[in-house]
Order: C-alpha cells, then sequence, then structure tokens
C-alpha cells in the first residue's frame, strides 16, 4: 500500500469513526445532539458510563479515547474541513490501539516532510 493509499483509507477511518463518536456520545450521555456536549454541564474530562472511554471537550469539539491515548477521535463540531494535526493524532490513537497495520503507516508516522506533502496531495483530490 502506497503513502497516499494509507492516508486516503485514514481519511475515510477518521469520518466513520467520528459519526461514531457522534451516535456514542447521544446514546451514552442521553443528549439529542452530540453538539451538546459542548453545553457548561457536559465539559470537562469525564468517562463515559458503561463502555471504556472518556471524553474531553475542548473549545468548539471534543476528544473521545480510551486510557493511554488508545483509540477514538478528536473533532470540532461544525467543521467538515479535516486538518493534518488531527488527522496525525488520530493515526497514532488507532495505531496505538492495533486498529491500523503499521507498516502501512510507518513512513508517514516518522517523516513528517512525507506525511506534509501527502496531507497536501490528498487535500486538493477531496
Amino acid at each position: 500500500m502506497t503513502e497516499h493509499e494509507s492516508m486516503h483509507e485514514l481519511i475515510i477511518k477518521w469520518h466513520n469513526t467520528k459519526k461514531w463518536a457522534e451516535l456514542l456520545i447521544c446514546e451514552k450521555l442521553n443528549l439529542s445532539n452530540a453538539e451538546d456536549i459542548l453545553l457548561p454541564e457536559n465539559r470537562g474530562k469525564k468517562p463515559i458510563t458503561g463502555t471504556e472511554w472518556f471524553y474531553r471537550t475542548h473549545g468548539k469539539g471534543v476528544d473521545i479515547f480510551k486510557e493511554g491515548n488508545k483509540g477514538g477521535i478528536d473533532f470540532n463540531f461544525g467543521s467538515e474541513k479535516l486538518d493534518s494535526y488531527k488527522l496525525k493524532g488520530f493515526m497514532i490513537k488507532q495505531l496505538n490501539d492495533g486498529n491500523l497495520i503499521k507498516k502501512n503507516y510507518r513512513q508517514l508516522l516518522q517523516d513528517s516532510n512525507l506525511w506534509d506533502s501527502t496531507f497536501s496531495i490528498i487535500q486538493t483530490e477531496i
């Protein structure tokens, strides 16, 4: 798998995981809208009852994760545009949780210039 293919696969996984996280937030926190997690009474770092997940709100977004920076996703509400920093953090969390094949992402993880150039190319295709 090329770096381009790996990053493309990662972006698809990011969007699918974001949808999953929004459903998890609504179902487990009994919210009608996932963005309601940003209301004052829901803000902070808290466990998601009945799961192994935690959430941490920040600014206009939320970070869903397991202990040890594993799994989950960090995203902002109201923005469909994916930034390089959040995608790289997502990749690291997914690698830590064993959800990605390391050999397919090793070069992207280790070479920041390769990461930046691949991300720039993919952004023009989206």
